[in-house]
Order: structure tokens, then C-alpha cells, then sequence
């Protein structure tokens, strides 16, 4: 799994499973299986459509609803929240996630995204504890770290009160974000064109959907404790909850593998119960229509601002593993020699050392490089191994 596995720093090239591309789904938590721990991953997205990546997983399934909890760990002083991710990747589609949020108390930052850890590609949904009624939309392209492009909307009630519909409609030409069937913002590739580098910086490498609780009151940067309100309020029992009724995913084109659940049209939702009540927009078969369909149904009214004191940590470096956008390179030959490679049936055993000595050919310059590496491993008989290295909780 791409983001949650990587293969240059697990004990060997098919530790990871390969992205598994979109998937049309539906997924309503009424199982606990629609989200678990990522040590119980067995590679099926089918049967688990969503994973925790963090240990201790603090999400649970309960009552209808897929549960992000944060408690306070005494030892770091602060909340350790939760972070969900889709099993299936997707480029471009639509997602909508039915959130209650957990904006109970300043500090505490909930989010809904689409991102790419590798490329560090990212559109998202956020909301702070400090403004319940608010909800902020943002995107990065390559993490480069440009907050001034942050926008807030009021959507006029609290927030963590009540279950509302954020949608993401996401095509090679735009970015809408969409709450409760009504478009607050949209975002147009050609706007993003930098001329000094040539580029369009637009969010546009494959991601995974992500739904996650963080204590940004108690972050180490003081952007980021302002931006989030601080002190987060925090006693040894408080816990605090970020509600996901339900996920639905639509691909472009439409395109369902037959084990997955289909959702056939774009929908808008209606909170009329616990669970959705659904309304068929238009029926979908390709990313441009369903802008259209969005675009036939919503009107955009809102005032924004932009923020500009908002300066976390940046994130882990860009990489180009997975930009569409990368020139071709010519590929060196690699051998890799393994000794004393560490085998425990505890996936979270403390094993002995592995050296692994790679040699690398440049095919072009004629050269040849020698390194050694020693890492310890741990690996099960019959599971693959992960490697998460995702870079929250700040």
C-alpha cells in the first residue's frame, strides 16, 4: 500500500501490496470490518475499505458510525489523535463524507482529505475546535508550504452538533468543495499556473481519503497552536470524538470492480436520520460530468478570507515517485544480498539487526556503488509487512 508501505524500507520488494486504484464505494460503518487496525490488514479492500495506520488505534466502529478518538498521553503532554485512510487510492472522482465534527474544544483539529504522502499532493476539508461553525478548505501541491491559500466558510451552525455532507469533486480541470449539496469553492487548474517555474501547481497525483483527529492546540509551533486555538483543554480522562456516518466514493468514468459496492449517480444527501437519506443528482460517467452535475445544482455563496499565520512543521519532503508530471529516467541495475535476516511470528517483536549490502550499476556513467545498510525487521509466515511513515500528529 503506497503511503502506508514503502518497499525501499521493508525486508523486500513485494512486502507491499501495489496501489489498488478506485473503487466505487459506499461505505456506511455498519460493520466492523469497514475499518481496522492496519497489523489486521489482509490486502483485500473489499473487505476492509478503510484502515488505522497509527498504533495505539484509538478508531473504532460503534453504533452505525466510524469513531476518531484523541486522548491525552501523559508522557508526550499532549492528545494522540487517529488517522483513518482509504484501502483504495483514487485520481480525480468525487467523495463525500457525512462528519460530525469533534470542535467541542479549541486545540482540537479535525480533517477530511484526499492526499498523497509521497508526492505531498493534498486537498482537504479542516475544522478547529476554537470556531465550531467553521469549516476551512486548503490544497498543496508537492508540500510546498503556502498557507495563504486556505479559505473559511461559516456554514451557520455547530458543527461538532450535528452531521453535515462534505463532498470533494476533484477532475484534471478543477477542485469543488461541496457542504450539504452546496458548492462553497471551486478551484481552476489554469489558475494555479506559476510562471517562474513553469508549472501548474495543482493537486493531481494519485491519494488515498483520509479522516483524522490531531491536537493542534499542543503543537510544538506556535502558528500552528494559534491557527488550532490553545491550550487544548486536557484532564487524564478526557477523550475527545470526530463522527463519520459514512464514506461514498464515485470514480471517474464510473468504473466498479464487481465486488465493490456501486453507487451509480452523483448524490447529494439529506440529514434526515442517522443515516443518509440519498437523492440521485445525475447519473455519472466520466469526472467532467460530474462537475457539470454539481455545477447544475449548486450556487456558490460565501465569504472568504485567507489566513496567513497559520505555520506548522513542514511535512516530509517532496518526492517524484509518483508524479505523472516527472521526466523519464534510465533505470540502474540493483543487487541486493541479504544476511541474518530477523523472522519473528510477533509483528510487533524487537528482532536482531539485518545488514543488506546493495550494489548499484549506472547503466550510463559505467559505475559502480556499494552500500550497506543495517535496519531491524520484523515479519510474520503468512502476512505482509507495513512500514508507516506518514508524517501528523504533530
Amino acid at each position: 500500500m503506497f503511503a502506508l508501505c514503502n518497499p525501499t524500507l521493508s525486508y523486500n520488494s513485494t512486502s507491499c501490496w501495489k496501489p489498488e486504484g478506485c473503487a466505487n464505494q459506499n461505505v456506511g460503518f455498519d460493520s466492523v470490518n469497514d475499518a481496522i487496525a492496519i497489523r489486521s490488514y489482509g490486502g483485500n479492500p473489499n473487505v476492509n475499505p478503510f484502515v488505522s495506520i497509527f498504533e495505539p488505534n484509538n478508531a473504532v466502529v460503534s453504533g452505525g458510525s466510524l469513531v476518531l478518538q484523541m486522548k491525552y498521553n501523559p508522557a508526550q503532554k499532549k492528545g494522540f489523535g487517529s488517522t483513518v485512510d482509504s484501502s483504495n487510492t483514487m485520481q480525480y472522482g468525487q467523495v463525500t463524507a457525512r462528519i460530525k465534527t469533534a470542535s467541542v474544544a479549541k486545540g482540537v483539529v479535525s480533517a477530511f482529505i484526499i492526499r498523497n504522502d509521497q508526492v505531498g499532493d493534498e486537498i482537504d476539508f479542516e475544522w478547529v475546535g476554537k470556531s465550531p461553525n467553521q469549516v476551512q478548505t486548503n490544497y498543496y501541491y508537492h508540500d510546498i508550504p503556502d498557507y495563504n491559500k486556505k479559505q473559511y466558510f461559516d456554514i451557520g451552525s455547530d458543527t461538532s452538533a450535528d452531521f453535515h455532507d462534505y463532498t470533494i469533486n476533484w477532475t484534471p480541470d478543477a477542485i469543488t468543495w461541496i457542504v450539504d449539496g452546496k458548492a462553497l469553492r471551486t478551484l481552476s487548474r489554469k489558475d494555479t499556473y506559476d510562471s517562474a517555474s513553469k508549472v501548474y501547481k495543482f493537486p493531481a497525483a494519485e491519494g488515498r481519503v483520509g479522516l483524522s483527529i490531531w491536537d493542534g492546540g499542543s503543537a510544538a509551533t506556535p502558528g500552528t497552536q494559534n491557527w488550532a486555538g490553545f491550550p487544548t483543554p486536557w484532564t487524564n480522562t478526557t477523550v475527545y470524538k470526530m463522527y463519520v456516518d459514512s464514506v461514498s466514493i464515485q470514480c471517474p468514468g464510473g468504473v466498479t470492480p464487481p465486488s465493490s459496492t456501486a453507487v451509480t449517480s452523483v448524490a447529494s444527501t439529506t440529514a434526515t436520520s442517522s443515516k443518509a437519506t440519498t437523492t440521485a443528482i445525475a447519473s455519472t460517467t466520466s469526472a467532467a460530468s460530474m462537475t457539470t452535475a454539481i455545477a447544475a445544482t449548486s450556487t456558490t455563496s460565501a465569504t472568504s478570507t485567507v489566513e496567513t499565520t497559520f505555520t506548522p512543521a513542514s511535512p516530509a519532503g517532496p518526492s517524484t515517485l509518483l508524479d505523472t508530471n516527472a521526466p523519464l529516467t534510465t533505470s540502474a541495475t540493483t543487487s541486493t544480498t541479504t544476511s541474518n535476516p530477523a523472522t519473528s511470528t510477533d509483528p510487533l517483536a524487537t528482532t536482531a539487526p539485518t545488514t543488506i549490502t546493495t550494489t548499484t550499476t549506472d547503466p550510463l556513467a559505467v559505475t559502480t556503488t556499494t552500500s550497506t545498510t543495517t535496519s531491524t525487521t520484523s515479519t510474520t509466515s503468512d502476512k505482509k509487512c507495513y512500514v508507516v511513515y506518514r508524517t501528523v500528529q504533530v
